[in-house]
């Protein structure tokens, strides 16, 4: 769909309309003010087809009629998971600030995702356009600037020789979970990787005996002093939306809490994004009226190699055993229903414990949890926006 001209409010009309780079270039960084970002605007473009990357979307001012426009946002896809860098995604040039996220072609939920965030106010009232630039096809780009393997962080080479200033973009509050008789020691690789990217992270300690599992006064006693650490941390730190990062017995403290508040419109503390790993949850547990209110995405790592979750009894055996109803095998076999905002995802390589290595997080759990930052608090005020009108 060919670029439109921008509406009466200087905005793009809703759509996802696709351009070349240089039918970018000439719609969006020609004439007297515009002009000044071309080169920035190559660079990216060069970075991204670099590292093979097959398109990016651009959204914020930079895609108005503004002839100023103080904001680039734009999703860079590359091919394969293995291609998504670790590099600083946010800067402020020259007044002009850059927010730069990484995603690839095998989780296509975060292209529609963010899409869906560029597109929409916070209340629902504007559908706006964005830009999707392809890399590759009958016109691909050709990189202008080849980029030595020393040079290769996009901050670094874009606006060379302009004011720059690096700076962690605030995402929110991380909070990870970990599960019964470890110490979590992975949570030593995640914290500076989570906080470079912006993160508040704060992982949840407790006593994690093994005997959790069949003693049902303990597991109340986990799950009542997480829910008082959870809100006192988002009160501390002022975020009330914050994302979990969830292990075995850490998927089921954090599960338990939210049904606790099942009659419930809100959590006190709403859940952003939930990442569920070694799962021990009821294939069965419905999801479906979380959203958006009290949780905006859902990421279910599946392991057929799960050496642990397997053992999870049948629920004839659960209550006999002194096991919770709510236990499963979430993370050997993945939810039996899933919708929009909970997605399974199967890896085969997995196990039980080798989960949190460079590879899962670089590329599926911090890209997972950067493109979906705000999802909740923005789709629940559309949901509440849409609420209102409908009585008026």
């Amino acid at each position: 769909m060919p670029i439109p001209q921008f509406d009466e409010s200087g905005f793009l009309p809703s759509g996802k309309y696709s351009c070349t780079g240089n039918e970018f270039l000439e719609h969006f960084c020609s004439g007297d003010d515009r002009s000044q970002y071309k080169k920035a605007v190559i660079n990216i473009l060069d970075f991204a087809k670099a590292k093979y990357a097959t398109r990016i979307i651009i959204g914020g001012s930079f895609v108005t009629h503004k002839d100023s426009p103080n904001d680039l946002d734009c999703l860079i896809v590359f091919a394969y998971e293995q291609f998504i860098p670790n590099y600083l995604d946010c800067a402020l040039m020259d007044d002009i600030q850059y927010d730069i996220l990484y995603t690839s072609e095998q989780m296509p939920e975060t292209v529609d995702t963010y899409i869906k965030l560029l597109s929409s106010s916070q209340f629902g009232n504007k559908e706006k356009g964005v830009v999707e630039v392809l890399l590759n096809g009958s016109n691909p780009w050709e990189i202008k600037f080849s980029p030595s393997d020393e040079d290769m962080e996009i901050i670094r080479r874009v606006y060379s020789g302009r004011t720059i200033i690096e700076r962690n973009k605030k995402r929110g509050l991380l909070i990870s979970i970990h599960g019964v008789n470890t110490n979590a020691k992975w949570n030593s690789s995640l914290s500076p990787l989570a906080s470079s990217q912006g993160w508040i992270f704060a992982p949840y300690i407790y006593e994690n005996s093994p005997t959790l599992l069949f003693n049902a006064s303990g597991r109340a006693a986990v799950v009542e002093d997480f829910r008082n650490w959870i809100y006192d941390l988002s009160r501390r730190y002022e975020e009330f939306d914050v994302s979990v990062i969830a292990h075995s017995f850490g998927t089921y403290i954090i599960t338990k809490y939210i049904s606790g508040y099942a009659s419930e419109q809100f959590l006190p503390v709403g859940i952003n994004s939930l990442v569920l790993t070694g799962g021990i949850i009821d294939c069965e547990y419905d999801w479906s009226s979380l959203n958006p209110y009290k949780v905006g995405r859902i990421l279910n790592i599946v392991a057929q190699g799960d050496d642990a979750v397997k053992y999870m009894p049948d629920t004839k055996l659960k209550k006999l055993i002194g096991m919770d109803e709510l236990f499963g095998k979430c993370g050997l076999s993945g939810f039996n229903t899933t919708s929009d905002f909970v997605k399974n995802r199967q890896l085969e390589i997995l196990t039980h414990t080798n989960i949190f290595k460079p590879d899962f997080m670089e590329t599926i759990l911090m890209p997972f949890l950067n493109i979906n930052v705000g999802i909740r608090n923005r789709e629940g005020m559309m949901k509440l926006s849409k609420a209102v009108k409908s009585k008026i």
